[in-house]
């Protein structure tokens, strides 16, 4: 079995510093633009420098994420950032936008591409289009079985393959979810995230229920991690780049020790590992699709936070004390926690005092009767005998924290061709302008090999962004090499002007890359719709299938083909598909015969997602099929515009990233979406009916559909749910509800 590689979260550089000192095999960081996750503290280019020296030193793997979404006025930034990374020599970078992923394969030919999760890649057509745009691995989405997993790594063996084994799940597909920025402006696409799936919601008047409904257990793959090794998954990804370094630690910890040892890895010794994970962090644990197309105990309804590890449980209650039997070990200023009936939030409380025996202490170990006072004077509820405690923090698990700048910086290291004439010194450095600078050159009067001289000189590079790994020396002094003498002051000064040229040099290649080159060639609208009235299609609800509402696609499934209900409008029917194909086999035939038999018929057919181009290159003899970007597919640059018009012959339009709320640039032919559109906030296969309705199992005799209406605040939703996926509806509310 080849042993996968182990990928840490790295939020911080002490994340990324104790996730390599835990054994991971690499670490997936974000710098201050461009990342999923802005809240993180991400990395400077300095702080990227020295984890990058330190991965190089430890023989370990960094990948960059820019899993967002760029705007036309950003490409500049993002193509110096792109020339940063590829200098640097990173492992590879994360993308979501097409414009991103063509930019870095034609700019940086070096640069492996992964293609973020956020792509929501998740079946063949998906895997054959990323291979086919030169990515090198796909992080496939979390829905996916263990069985369909086996499938796509036995059929794609040309492509590496990411799977995600521990941490936090969003509800909705990733990539797909609009709920952040339809509720506050803040965009998951750009980091910004509001996790309004872990906020509290409840029915309307006639089902007034409270929760949670939407907050997913944390996945736990724990032993199980084997299968996937097994399944031949070349990465297997922790997430949890906002959390601590103490939880990336002992999550790896965790996970290393499982690959490492296998069978081996003992049960007590298994228990303390996990028990260390959720003292850092964790909810309720679910394998959530692992085992299951509708995924296993996905939803905790009463609370969505840290509930840690099992401290023990309550023996008896002495006055403001209660007593129990410690799992673990106890130090004052531990963060503790239990729950009470009737209340969502748990009593959490930092320990104060501590009693073994009758007797104060500062700490109790593992196995010890401990009494703990509880903050009652706060109004908090006191627990019942046989109530849960649990630990949210311990001292036991603080992890020192070293000094950034007590590490190293990555140098950019260089081979160079040195030639000595008997009045300069000539630099070349391959991919570098040639240097030279004036020199005196004198005969030695005492002989010495000049090139280890220069060599160890050389390597002096002090501040600089590189170094010299090696060099060649070409002689035209006229004297021998070891007959050759510059003045240690002008040897060491050439060397300073060569280094402060090199960075000057770098920085004006990034500034080159700023500044950019020719914009990519837009063809725009497609005069097949007709003069200006492809702009009436800014209504995008015009070509949402009549009877299928409010969902503005065909769906659920392919059987949904071919039974009418399509919009015509503008000399086009239109079948915008849904974004997640889990069918896609029987979605293509569907597709194919409604289209042959109806020749006669012009069909524009609407693309949600990577996997759709597949599909549509399979129609590119039927001259009677036509395709439009449709609003999921995100097109907010000239880059990802140009690469989908190039991508097919009839290409009608793209629709223009929808939660962009800058002045449309005149520069991109996009049509912008006209307020009014209800899209779904979020597309699930989290069955609302069995998760929330029905506590984790299936209606017996279940009908396939259900509506519930849930409010939040002054928002009003609609959770409709078609053959177990749930899309989650604005029907009053702010920003994209309206």
């Amino acid at each position: 079995m080849k042993k996968p590689e182990l990928l840490a979260p790295g939020g911080s550089f002490l994340s990324a510093y104790y996730a390599f000192e835990a054994g991971a095999d690499g670490v997936y960081l974000g710098m201050r633009e461009f990342s999923a996750r802005a809240a993180a503290r991400n990395f400077s280019w300095d702080q990227l420098r020295r984890i990058r020296r330190l991965a190089a030193d430890r023989g370990r793997r960094i990948y960059v994420t820019l899993n967002t979404i760029v705007r036309e006025s950003e490409m500049p930034r993002l193509r110096e950032t792109l020339g940063w990374l590829d200098a640097l020599g990173v492992d590879g970078v994360i993308v979501q936008d097409f414009g991103v992923l063509e930019t870095a394969r034609t700019l940086f030919p070096r640069l492996p591409i992964h293609a973020s999760t956020q792509m929501a890649v998740h079946n063949d057509s998906g895997l054959s289009v990323a291979e086919r745009m030169g990515v090198r691995r796909v992080i496939l989405s979390r829905e996916l079985p263990l069985a369909r997993i086996r499938e796509l790594r036995a059929d794609h063996p040309g492509i590496e393959l990411e799977v995600f084994i521990h941490g936090a799940l969003c509800y909705g597909f990733s990539g797909m979810c609009l709920a952040s920025w339809a509720l506050t402006g803040r965009s998951g696409n750009r980091g910004e995230c509001a996790q309004i799936c872990r906020s509290l919601f409840r029915g309307d008047t006639k089902d007034c229920r409270e929760g949670h409904f939407f907050s997913c257990r944390d996945l736990f793959v724990g032993r199980e991690v084997l299968e996937l090794a097994r399944a031949g998954i070349d990465s297997l990804k922790i997430e949890g780049r906002m959390k601590s370094p103490e939880y990336v630690y002992n999550v790896t910890r965790l996970y290393r020790a499982i690959l490492d040892q296998g069978g081996d890895l003992g049960d007590a010794a298994y228990a303390d590992l996990v028990r260390r994970a959720e003292t850092s962090f964790s909810r309720q644990k679910t394998t959530a699709w692992l085992h299951a197309p509708a995924a296993t105990r996905l939803i905790e309804a009463r609370y969505p936070g840290h509930r840690g590890a099992l401290l023990g449980v309550v023996d008896a209650l002495q006055g403001r004390e209660m007593c129990l039997r410690l799992a673990a070990d106890l130090s004052l200023h531990d963060g503790i926690a239990y729950f009470v009936p009737l209340q969502r939030e748990p009593v959490a409380f930092s320990v104060g005092r501590i009693r073994v025996g009758g007797r104060e202490t500062s700490f109790a170990r593992a196995g010890d009767m401990a009494s703990i006072e509880l903050p009652l004077e706060s109004g908090a509820i006191p627990p019942t005998r046989g109530t849960e405690v649990r630990h949210l923090s311990s001292r036991f698990l603080d992890l020192p924290q070293p000094k950034e700048a007590g590490f190293p910086l990555f140098k950019m290291g260089r081979e160079c061709a040195v030639t000595m004439t008997p009045s300069e010194i000539q630099v070349n450095v391959v991919g570098m302008p040639s240097f030279s600078q004036p020199i005196t050159v004198d005969r030695a009067t005492r002989r010495k090999p000049f090139q280890p001289i220069l060599a160890g000189l050389l390597t002096e590079s002090g501040e600089s962004l590189f170094t010299v790994t090696a060099i060649s020396l070409a002689n035209e002094t006229g004297m021998a090499d070891d007959e050759i003498f510059v003045p240690p002051a002008e040897l060491k000064k050439a060397k300073n002007a060569l280094y402060t040229f090199l960075d000057e040099a770098f920085m004006d290649s990034l500034a080159r890359l700023r500044a950019g080159g020719s914009p990519p060639t837009l063809q725009g609208p497609s005069d097949l719709i007709g003069g200006d009235a492809w702009r009436s299609l800014s209504h995008r609800e015009r070509l949402s299938p009549p009877g299928n509402e409010p969902l503005p696609f065909v769906g659920p499934g392919p059987s949904d083909v071919g039974l009418g209900g399509f919009a015509d409008y503008l000399g086009f029917r239109w079948i915008p598909l849904p974004p997640v194909m889990m069918e896609e086999e029987g979605w293509e035939q569907a597709l194919a015969g409604l289209v042959d038999a109806h020749p006669e018929i012009r069909f524009a057919v609407g693309l949600n997602n990577i996997g759709h181009l597949e599909i549509a290159a399979g129609f590119a003899d039927r001259e009677n099929v036509f395709f439009f970007a449709d609003y999921l597919l995100y097109v907010a640059n000239g880059e990802a515009c140009a690469t989908l018009e190039r991508g097919f012959k009839r290409f009608l339009f793209a629709y223009r990233w929808i939660e962009d709320e800058e002045i449309p640039s005149d520069e991109l032919p996009l049509v912008t979406i006209a307020e009014g559109f209800r899209p779904p906030l979020f597309y699930s296969l989290g069955c609302f009916a069995r998760h929330d309705l029905n506590n984790g199992v299936c209606f017996e005799e279940c009908p396939k559909e259900f509506s519930r209406e849930i409010v939040q605040g002054p928002n009003r939703f609609r959770v409709l749910t078609r053959d177990c996926v749930s899309y989650l509806i604005a029907t009053e509310g702010r920003k994209g509800a309206e």
